[in-house]
């Protein structure tokens, strides 16, 4: 009796110090693992904590997201010089002393422009690179309207692509067949169109050949749609002769005529000053 008595106290003793903190620490870990579950699950769905999203939000955002805009001047906190001088926005130029009309020196604190400017609508440049080995380095800045900034850029890059349809015109070839005993009137009809394909900067071949059933030219018949080609050329600015003539003259030869791109676009602003 005294025996079984002694091994049910030591079985208790056992599971007091083993067993039962082991099942309240699973017990405990179990709580705090779902108490932190459903803190995220929620901390995901609020929106009282826009700062803080499920990975899967944003991931899908940060896929959307687009490069960075790679430019050479800084930007408002982006300048690290402490003392800078500013342009004067109306002359664009440093400022002059009224009276003797001389550059001044006036110099500024970055952080007192930065607090005084409207960050809604205007911002800081810095026009000068910086110079790292100098401490006095005192940099040219100027305050510019966002508004003008935007409008700069919009007209940069709608005339970089009017100059990329330009050059991509000058190399689109026109092709024009002419024979050589073409009449005198078919003739000047048609050079009207290689020069108006040459004044809007386009390249043009021009294929002369003798038709098989037809009269064959004369050698001054020949002669003379030679020279009206060449005056065509030479009545279009900056048009050139980008292959001369290739093959046999009364036969089969072309020639090729460059337009020049620079009265292309002339041309084109022409138009559309005049719209």
């Amino acid at each position: 009796m005294h025996l079984l008595r002694h091994s049910v106290g030591a079985r208790q003793a056992l599971y007091h110090v083993f067993v039962q903190p082991a099942l309240l620490s699973s017990q405990s870990t179990q709580g705090g693992l779902q108490h932190i579950t459903k803190q995220l699950s929620q901390l995901c769905r609020t929106r009282r904590h826009p700062q803080l999203r499920c990975f899967s939000q944003s991931a899908a955002r940060l896929s959307k997201t687009r490069e960075p805009e790679k430019r050479n001047q800084k930007w408002d906190e982006e300048i690290t010089a402490r003392v800078i001088q500013l342009l004067d926005p109306e002359t664009n130029q440093l400022p002059r002393d009224p009276e003797t009309n001389e550059i001044t020196n006036i110099t500024h604190t970055r952080y007192d422009i930065l607090k005084a400017l409207d960050r809604n609508t205007h911002r800081l440049i810095q026009l000068t690179p910086d110079e790292p080995g100098n401490r006095n380095f005192i940099p040219l800045c100027k305050i510019v309207s966002k508004k003008e900034m935007f409008d700069a850029e919009k007209k940069r890059k709608v005339q970089s692509k009017e100059r990329q349809k330009e050059s991509a015109k000058a190399n689109t070839v026109k092709t024009l067949e002419l024979n050589w005993a073409i009449d005198a009137n078919d003739l000047s009809h048609r050079l009207e169109k290689v020069e108006g394909f040459l004044g809007e900067g386009r390249r043009v071949e021009i294929v002369l050949a003798a038709k098989k059933r037809g009269r064959k030219a004369t050698q001054l018949e020949c002669d003379g749609v030679l020279s009206k080609i060449q005056g065509t050329l030479a009545a279009v600015p900056g048009a050139k002769e980008l292959r001369p003539l290739d093959g046999k003259v009364g036969g089969f030869a072309t020639i090729v005529l460059q337009g020049s791109v620079i009265a292309g676009q002339l041309a084109q602003a022409g138009k559309g000053g005049g719209g």
